[in-house]
């Protein structure tokens, strides 16, 4: 299982590793409610389970789960998750980070800097592993698409006032909400990250129009993850290859530094077949 601030990712292979089923469903942050958590692993369970002609009160079957998860950088959160009752064998919990990185090398040693709705960086050598961002929104995630949605609003709200000169992709933006600013308030105080990440495709596409507004917004949002990417190389003893993963990622990529677009290789293989390699290797390691 994979499950992200949007949504929840299933994948059922047999113990020989043929695929049985897979399913989706919304989102999954341990950090902001365990119990949507396991409503989504149990709706995309259930369309995985149809797809397999399968169900979990077989008592012929045992279910043994890796799960990589958004949130579980907060122990109360991801120990309330954990202490669920659940039907499985064994359930074992990682970051999604950490699936991820598995995933993208095939279980060898790399990094993987995760750019979506939010930001997680995640290193893997040897038995040695360690996080770089990811600490949630909006606290941290510098660089992700709910940063760039957020930076947009401020400057939108900016632009009202009378702080700053209008631009193109301030005015897509209110228009938006109906050129309403009290529409625009009331959205942005109630806003979550999944929401304020709709407003980077604004950016992008102000970027494409050579909006200097954008263009200025998504050189700094590369600039954050230049940082993650520096700060993963000196935790490193060797030189590794990294990943960059998640939808935010093809339009940052054009705009990070050279030194670490000269480490990037494309990923193998997603975060669910990351959690696939934790279940087998926990099972293999007794």
């Amino acid at each position: 299982m994979d499950g992200g601030a949007t949504k929840t990712l299933v994948r059922v292979e047999d113990s020989q590793g043929n695929l049985l089923g897979e399913g989706k469903s919304g989102p999954s942050n341990v950090r902001l409610s365990v119990e949507m958590t396991w409503e989504s692993i149990l709706s995309a369970l259930g369309e995985a389970f149809r797809q397999a002609h399968l169900s979990l009160d077989r008592d012929s079957y045992n279910f043994y789960v890796g799960c990589g998860l958004a949130g579980t950088q907060v122990p109360e959160a991801r120990d309330r998750f954990l202490n669920t009752p659940h039907p499985f064998a064994q359930l074992i919990v990682e970051s999604d980070g950490y699936t991820s990185c598995l995933g993208a090398h095939n279980g060898n040693d790399g990094t993987v800097i995760a750019i979506g709705t939010g930001v997680t960086a995640y290193k893997i050598e040897g038995e040695s592993r360690c996080k770089v961002s990811g600490w949630g929104f909006p606290q941290g995630d510098e660089g992700s698409g709910a940063w760039l949605g957020l930076e947009a609003i401020r400057l939108t709200f900016q632009w009202q006032d009378g702080r700053i000169s209008p631009s193109p992709l301030l005015e897509d933006i209110f228009r938006h909400f109906d050129s309403d600013l009290m529409q625009l308030s009331i959205w942005a105080n109630q806003a979550r990250s999944a929401q304020f990440a709709q407003i980077a495709p604004f950016v992008v596409n102000g970027v494409a129009k050579d909006d200097p507004l954008a263009l200025n917004l998504i050189q700094k949002a590369a600039g954050e993850v230049d940082k993650i990417g520096a700060a993963l190389a000196r935790k490193s003893c060797n030189p590794l290859p990294c990943s960059l993963l998640g939808g935010m990622a093809p339009f940052l990529e054009p705009w990070l530094s050279e030194k670490l677009r000269s480490r990037l290789v494309p990923p193998q293989f997603d975060s669910v077949r990351g959690a696939l390699i934790l279940i087998r290797r926990t099972l293999v390691n007794g």
